[in-house]
């Protein structure tokens, strides 16, 4: 380490043990609360942090260009929330290809020097006493790392943007450790923050929170404070460096009151901003007025918003300030929309991460439907569905094995959720819904889980939500219907059929006639159920549809002009067609039956041999479907292949065939 800069830190250490000579801004706010649920390792807090809530996160850094590394102190203020802590344990990591190797060289608490070990990523400070319920302890560590190895595209980057050194974080969704200690979950937000960077006086410093001061060392470096008045997840907080051009707008809200809107881009005059990005990021007033009015005001008034460029394509929601890749119209509102729902009011774990980016990607519906109208905002929907990519829960059951960010499950089957949610309580009552969710102190600035969600639903519209919360957050796949009709004068025979998993929802249904258009409810939750629907004397059934304004993520086929005896109760023998087809894993066979009867239904492959038995009952006269799960054969899943599917009653025998794929 050069002379000047130790003089440097040695000069801060001093500052920092006596705490009260600290120069960060420290505003202490009521404790959290900490949870006690048991998680798995690596994708939860250890038992002992668990036991603290950490209060207030200082970050400072000095860092060094030419090498690639960084002298650092932090200051950690926590509280004890469990009088069995026995050690601190903070997630700090000892090498990552973005920072390089990282040697923590003291950890001061309330000003005492402590033994400490840095392994397997985790800072262990021992304590030497049993401390007490709410007790309040600062530590102060210090720490070198570097020099980078490479640009590692997560956590802290030592990267090059047209030939220029660049230096940006992406910490979502456990690598903040990367580069500075925390407890690295989204539920254990700090109440505030202050980051500070010294570096090389040519460099623009961007980061979360108001900036308190720029100022010029005289040395050839310059200091940047950033204050965060806010509680923040550790993920969030985040470092956009770079020779940036910087410039802005401003946003006026019902109060008069103005948020400054700051963009830091690497343009000069050999790389100009695209005007698509002017374009867009002159939306955010507009933008902002939206979602205000739908969401409640701004989170972070009193500091600002904005975008700062940094080196990858994506956005990312870090708090008060986006750090932007691709800015077209779409992600611009998406992470807009993250300041209230991400940011404002985080996922208690990434279990339920789609309480972040469904309700994200829903907001672009809002925008579209705002400024393209309701065909834009059902164009928008349409988007977002893919029936062969959405069969599976939107809730992450496992964090650990499975892709919390899955862009057809957490992003766009959770957006789905939330537009089907907005038609089930009605417009009025939903907006209440986010307007109180966003408002309510229990969740404002803390986080949430989708119980917390579907309480703040239930308690505004009055309903019982959850058959809906558990067929479509925790269950799998969609309703797959197949609707009946048959017209006896001014009688309308409805039948429906779920094929597959049987859910509970009201259905719209639109009935067309020669002379008029008749519009109904009705709750679908059976596997087969039967309406009569009267229709106008005189009046002929032309067409009927389910669900004509696609509120609901599903698939339908109609069976047309049969007549009422062949559908009201269902006299003849059939084996139908299964659905889908080809399939994979699941498909739904669909059969009649006459009259009482013994009833068995097999899977053969063509070599005659039997796969699995499906059914082997007795049952009355009606319609059935049964479901084949080709995975589910004693843990051995069924490979690839043509199958065929026998129905045997006492009289009748039938045969299908299906086409199993993977």
């Amino acid at each position: 380490m050069n002379q000047k800069r130790l003089k440097k830190i040695s000069a801060i250490l001093g500052l920092i043990v006596s705490i009260s000579g600290m120069s960060f801004i420290d505003e202490e706010k009521p404790c959290g609360y900490a949870h006690q649920d048991q998680f798995l390792r690596d994708m939860q807090p250890t038992s002992e942090q668990q036991k603290i809530d950490i209060t207030y996160y200082g970050l400072n850094f000095d860092m060094d260009i030419a090498t690639t590394s960084m002298v650092s102190e932090f200051l950690l203020h926590l509280v004890v929330v469990d009088t069995s802590l026995e050690t601190i344990e903070l997630d700090y990591s000892t090498n990552s290809p973005g920072v390089g190797n990282t040697t923590v060289t003291a950890v001061y608490l309330d000003g005492d020097s402590l033994a400490f070990s840095h392994l397997n990523d985790i800072l262990s400070i021992p304590l030497n006493e049993t401390p007490v319920m709410g007790q309040q302890m600062s530590v102060a560590i210090y720490s070198e790392s570097g020099p980078a190895s490479n640009q590692d595209d997560s956590g802290f980057n030592w990267d090059y943007e047209f030939s220029q050194r660049a230096i940006w974080t992406y910490s979502q969704p456990y690598n903040a450790r990367e580069w500075w200690p925390s407890v690295d979950y989204p539920r254990d937000k700090a109440d505030s923050a202050d980051i500070v960077v010294t570096i090389d006086d040519y460099m623009v410093v961007a980061s979360n929170g108001r900036l308190v001061s720029d100022t010029d060392n005289g040395d050839g470096t310059k200091t940047w404070h950033w204050h965060v008045g806010h509680p923040i997840a550790s993920y969030l907080v985040s470092l956009s460096i770079y020779e940036f051009y910087e410039w802005g707008n401003i946003y006026v809200d019902a109060n008069n009151d103005t948020l400054p809107l700051l963009f830091y881009t690497y343009s000069h005059p050999d790389n100009p901003n695209p005007s698509y990005m002017t374009e867009n990021y002159n939306l955010l007033p507009e933008m902002l007025a939206l979602y205000e009015d739908q969401f409640g005001p701004y989170p972070f008034m009193d500091e600002k918003y904005g975008h700062a460029e940094w080196g990858t394509s994506t956005g990312m929601e870090h708090q008060t300030l986006t750090s932007m890749g691709d800015p077209t119209e779409r992600r611009v509102c998406h992470e807009l929309a993250h300041m209230w729902y991400g940011d404002m009011i985080t996922c208690d774990t990434y279990n339920h991460i789609w309480l972040n980016e469904g309700f994200a990607r829903y907001a672009e519906a809002l925008w579209w439907e705002e400024r393209y109208g309701p065909t834009g905002y059902i164009e928008k929907m349409e988007t977002f569905k893919n029936l062969s990519r959405q069969y599976g829960s939107v809730y992450v059951e496992d964090t650990e094995t499975e892709n919390i960010f899955d862009w057809w499950h957490t992003y766009n089957k959770g957006a789905w959720v939330v537009h089907m949610l907005r038609h089930i309580v009605g417009d009025d009552t939903f907006f209440e819904i986010l307007q109180t969710y966003s408002n309510d102190p229990q969740f404002k600035y803390g986080t949430a889980t989708t119980e917390d969600f579907q309480m703040v639903c239930e308690e505004v519209s009055g309903l019982d939500l959850d058959p809906f919360f558990q067929q479509w957050i925790y269950g799998s796949a969609y309703p797959n219907y197949r609707a009946y009709r048959a017209q006896t004068g001014d009688d309308l025979l409805v039948q429906t059929i779920q094929t597959g998993i049987t859910f509970d929802m009201p259905v719209d249904f639109q009935i067309t006639t020669n002379a008029s258009v008749i519009d109904t409810i009705l709750r679908i939750n059976e596997q087969f159920m039967t309406f009569h629907l009267q229709i106008p004397t005189g009046e002929i059934v032309t067409n009927l549809v389910m669900d004509p304004d696609n509120w609901i993520l599903k698939t339908t086929d109609y069976v047309v002009g049969l007549a009422e005896d062949q559908l009201a109760i269902p006299l003849v023998f059939d084996l139908g067609d299964n659905f889908p087809n080809p399939f994979n894993p699941s498909t739904s066979i669909p059969y009649s039956l006459d009259g009482q009867t013994s009833v068995k239904m097999s899977i053969f492959d063509l070599q005659g041999r039997e796969v699995i038995q499906l059914l082997n009952s007795s049952q009355s006269s009606g319609r059935y479907v049964v479901t084949w799960n080709s995975e589910n054969r004693e843990g051995h899943p069924v490979e690839a292949g043509v199958y065929l599917c026998r129905l045997e009653t006492e009289s009748h025998t039938a045969f299908t065939k299906l086409l199993l794929v993977r």
